[in-house]
């Protein structure tokens, strides 16, 4: 399939100081002229979002789903939606489309929200999530609860949840089904390429950032390392395929369903730019650039790291945050300098 690219960044500038040998003292003169003041240093470019291959914007999605479920009851976001999703989402995982040079809009709450999300590259998109299990073709259904879409137009796809009783009762996507397609159709017929960032972490196993024992050390426990779920989706694709996101649960020895969850470690490759849109208290973290510690959407307690250019997400429930700072050092040692000798 042909490679787009998936995010535009802006590079934070590195201050350096720099002079000038000294030279002969000049003599002092009664008429001297003031003397040109110093060049200031420059100022750090922003940390800009990526740029989207199409020019379908969250503006456009709002205005569609107005006139489909009125307006919502919270504003419209540039991200994907926490209500009634997977657990590991809130953090890295909400800006995966944007990595992916896609969109994803939300807006609402229990018990009537909504989520849209397009990709470009559909079909590379599709045929690895249909070989997961994870793709059965369009789709356009409503229930008593609301509506779900997928929904394929040129080289782009666009998904839907719409949990709305009003809509869900007419029993008829057409509708809104016809309007999304709109949308669909507006964003292929506009695809570009758009620029790309590198990162480091696109595809690194769990053991990268942090081995078993290293967190068993922390936690002083067995610990064991979690890193294949059940279940794939359209967004499971994209955030571990397409993204080469990771997650990596840390437990006590059970599974994702069971025993005590240590840790839970997310990823976004290239994602500074949605680092600096996260809430939370600046804690010092040596190592990192940037480093917050806050309570994510689900109650747990979250800390986001920013080293270099990517977003690296540490949530717990159980472990202490003193701990968690202690193990986010060793997670951006390891990073940046490599794992330390076994003692």
């Amino acid at each position: 399939m042909r490679m787009r690219s998936l995010l535009a960044l802006g590079a934070v500038a590195v201050l350096a100081l720099s002079g000038c040998a000294p030279g002969p003292e000049p003599k002092p003169k009664p008429s001297a002229s003031p003397s040109t003041p110093e060049t200031p240093p420059p100022t750090p470019e922003p940390v800009e979002a990526p740029e989207a291959a199409f020019d379908v914007t969250c503006e456009d999605l709002a205005t569609t789903m107005a006139t489909l479920v009125g307006e919502p009851s919270t504003p419209v976001e540039p991200v994907m939606s926490t209500v009634s999703t997977m657990s590991w989402l809130p953090g890295p995982g909400q800006y995966m489309f944007q990595r992916s040079g896609g969109l994803a809009c939300s807006a609402g709450e229990e018990p009537s929200y909504w989520e849209v999300t397009m990709i470009p590259d559909a079909q590379g998109v599709i045929d690895g999530a249909a070989e997961r299990n994870g793709f059965w073709g369009e789709q356009a259904d409503c229930n008593e609860s609301g509506c779900s879409f997928e929904i394929v137009e040129g080289d782009v796809l666009l998904s839907a949840r719409i949990v709305d009783a009003g809509l869900g009762a007419s029993l008829d996507p057409g509708p809104p089904g016809d309007a999304l397609r709109g949308l669909a159709a507006a964003a292929a017929s506009t695809l570009h390429d758009v620029v790309s960032v590198d990162s480091a972490i696109v595809g690194a196993e769990c053991e990268r950032f942090l081995t078993a024992q290293e967190l068993a050390d922390s936690v002083g426990g067995e610990t064991r390392i979690v890193s294949e779920f059940g279940g794939w989706g359209i967004p499971a694709e994209v955030y571990h395929v397409v993204n080469g996101s990771k997650i990596c649960l840390y437990t006590d020895g059970g599974d994702e369903y069971s025993g005590v969850h240590h840790l839970t470690i997310t990823t976004l490759p290239g994602g500074a730019w949605a680092f600096e849109r996260t809430p939370g208290e600046a804690i010092d973290v040596e190592g990192a650039d940037e480093a917050r510690l806050s309570t994510d959407a689900s109650g747990a307690t979250a800390l986001d790291l920013r080293v270099g250019p990517d977003w690296i997400r540490l949530t717990t429930r159980v472990t202490e945050a003193a701990t968690m700072t202690g193990v986010a050092e060793k997670i951006v040692r390891n990073l940046t300098k490599g794992h330390t000798a076994p003692q």
